[in-house]
C-alpha cells in the first residue's frame, strides 16, 4: 500500500468530483492510504469525512444521498416569505442562508465514525518531525476576516485563538471554511480575549485566502518527504489562467471576477510551478457552478466520473521516485 498526503481544492457543491479523484487513488493497483488531508470549503468537507474514517465509497454515497437544497436554510420571521427570507439574511446577517443544516449534517456525519472534537483526529506517529500542535489527520483552511488572517486549523488554534483544539468540534472549522461569501452567514468562532482582544472572531470561506493550499504539507527542514503530497484541483489545466471575462461585462459580472481573482491569485501563482502542477490531479468541472444547490443525481455522478477519469489519467504517468529526483515536465 502506498501512502500520500492529500490537498483538496474548494468548489462549493463539486465535492463528488473530488471523491472521484480520490477513488482513483484508493482503488489503484498499489492503493493509496491517505495519511493527512487538507482542504478548503468543499475540499474541507470531503477531507473531514475521509479523515474521520469514512472510506471513499462511503463518502461517495453520502454525497449522492445529500439533498443540497437543504443548504438553503433560512431563519427569522421573514424565512417563509418568498424571496424576502434570503434577502433579509443577506442584509442583516451577511449571508443568504444560515448554514445550520450544513453544520448539523457535518456533526452527525463525523459522529458516525466517533469523531467529535479535534482530539479524536490526533495522530500517533513516532517518526514524525512535526510539533505536537500539527500532528492531526486533518487540516482545514479558514479565513479570519476579523484580522485578515488565514487559519490552518487545528494548527493555529493555540497561537492565534488561545484555544485548546482538542476541546473544539471539528465540524465548526469545516462549517467556517465552507462559508461561501454572501451565500452562507459567516461563522462566529470562540476565542480567548487575552490573545485576540475579543471573545470571538468572524470566519468565512477559506478560499478567500487559499482555495488550494498545495504547499501545506511540504517539508521546510531540508529532509526528504516520506511520501508525496498529491493535490486535486477542480479545473482543467488549460483553465488555470483563464477568467470568464468579456469587455461588455456588467457590474455584477465584474464583482464576480474581482472575487474570483482575489480567491484564486495566490493559488494560481503556486500551481503554475511545474513542481506543484506535476503532482496535481486536474478535474474539469467548468460545466457546473459552485453554488448550484439544485444539482441532480446525474450531475453528481457525472462529476464523480470526471474525477475518477482525471485521477486514473494522473496515475498513468505519475512516478513518486522520478518526481523526487526532479524528473517532471518543465513545460507544464
Amino acid at each position: 500500500m502506498a501512502h500520500a498526503d492529500l490537498v483538496l481544492e474548494g468548489g462549493g457543491v463539486k465535492a463528488s468530483a473530488l471523491i472521484g479523484a480520490m477513488a482513483a487513488l484508493a482503488d489503484a493497483p498499489d492503493p493509496y492510504a491517505f495519511h493527512r488531508i487538507a482542504g478548503t470549503s468543499a475540499g474541507a468537507i470531503v477531507a473531514g469525512l475521509v479523515a474521520a474514517g469514512h472510506d471513499v465509497a462511503r463518502a461517495r454515497n453520502l454525497m449522492a444521498e445529500l439533498d443540497f437544497t437543504r443548504f438553503e436554510d433560512e431563519k427569522g420571521f421573514l424565512a417563509h416569505v418568498p424571496a424576502l427570507g434570503p434577502l433579509a439574511g443577506l442584509l442583516f446577517h451577511q449571508g443568504l442562508y444560515a448554514g445550520d443544516f450544513l453544520h448539523h449534517w457535518l456533526v452527525d456525519s463525523l459522529a458516525d465514525r466517533g469523531v467529535h472534537t479535534w482530539g479524536d483526529l490526533k495522530q500517533d506517529d513516532p517518526r514524525s518531525a512535526l510539533p505536537p500542535s500539527q500532528r492531526y489527520k486533518l487540516v482545514v483552511i479558514v479565513s479570519d476576516v476579523s484580522r485578515g488572517l488565514m487559519l490552518r486549523l487545528p494548527w493555529d488554534y493555540e497561537e492565534w485563538l488561545g484555544i485548546d483544539p482538542d476541546s473544539v468540534l471539528v465540524a465548526d472549522a469545516i462549517r467556517a471554511s465552507a462559508s461561501i461569501p454572501f451565500f452562507f452567514r459567516p461563522w462566529i468562532m470562540a476565542a480567548n480575549p487575552a490573545v485576540t482582544g475579543h471573545d470571538h472572531i468572524v470566519c468565512a470561506d477559506g478560499g478567500l485566502l487559499s482555495n488550494f493550499p498545495m504547499s501545506i504539507f511540504d517539508r521546510d527542514d531540508g529532509r526528504p518527504a516520506r511520501w508525496p503530497t498529491i493535490g486535486v484541483k477542480l479545473s482543467g489545466k488549460s483553465n488555470i489562467r483563464s477568467q470568464d471575462w468579456r469587455p461588455d461585462n456588467t457590474n455584477l459580472q465584474l464583482a464576480k471576477s474581482l472575487l474570483s481573482t482575489m480567491m484564486g491569485a495566490h493559488d494560481r501563482a503556486y500551481i503554475s510551478d511545474p513542481q506543484a502542477s506535476s503532482r496535481t490531479i486536474f478535474v474539469d468541472t467548468s460545466n457546473y457552478r459552485a453554488t448550484d444547490f439544485h444539482l441532480t443525481a446525474g450531475d453528481k455522478e457525472a462529476m464523480y466520473a470526471e474525477g475518477l477519469a482525471a485521477g486514473t489519467n494522473f496515475l498513468a504517468s505519475w512516478d513518486w521516485e522520478r518526481w523526487q529526483a526532479g524528473d517532471y515536465d518543465k513545460k507544464d
